[in-house]
């Protein structure tokens, strides 16, 4: 008699799929969003003060972003949000990265339109992707980090019941490859 076991070693990728939180919309982005992206936080030098991108000189460049993200829709593993507000504003965004899928593993990160800080949308959007990740994908451990300086994101990580694990340095490779000190963060399911 053969027995059939459910293999739950496995996640479940399913994409960017559209979540609702409170009071926002989280969906994948589209070619309408460049405007909002390039003003709310892709020119923007305080939002991109704490990360590891560089400041778009031009709509075009954030146009060249944009349709890769929305190529890479395509993947099944792909996971990166666009978070819009009750007037369908395009106001930040959240991507997974880093995904290990032996290890049940990836990492989380976050931008808010700096015009929309300190009005817990972070909180609200990382909380329900968190939900996301682990309940219907099945990720057991998920990671964030933040520049050292930017207290306000450890804050948002605790909010959602993110544990401290340590601090690190983290060498960023992009088109200015530098060295950040990183507080991380890790959520278990």
């Amino acid at each position: 008699m053969q027995v059939c076991i459910e293999n739950n070693d496995k996640l479940k990728h399913m994409g960017t799929v559209a979540l609702k939180p409170d009071r926002f919309v989280l969906r994948q982005f589209q070619l309408r969003d460049i405007h909002d992206v390039y003003v709310n936080w892709s020119s923007d030098k305080d939002s991109a003060k704490y990360n590891a991108w560089s400041v778009h000189e031009s709509e075009n460049v954030t146009k060249s972003y944009v349709t890769e993200w929305i190529e890479c829709y395509k993947k099944k593993n792909y996971y990166h949000w666009a978070i819009i507000d009750m007037d369908e504003e395009v106001i930040g965004s959240v991507s997974v990265s880093n995904i290990k899928n032996r290890k049940k593993y990836c990492e989380v990160g976050y931008t808010v339109a700096k015009k929309r800080w300190n009005e817990g949308i972070a909180t609200e959007v990382l909380k329900r992707v968190l939900e996301f990740l682990t309940l219907e994908v099945g990720f057991e451990t998920v990671r964030a980090m933040h520049d050292v300086r930017n207290k306000a994101s450890g804050r948002v990580m605790e909010k959602v019941g993110m544990i401290y694990v340590k601090n690190q340095m983290q060498f960023f490779f992009s088109s200015h490859n530098f060295l950040m000190n990183c507080s991380i963060y890790e959520y278990k399911k």
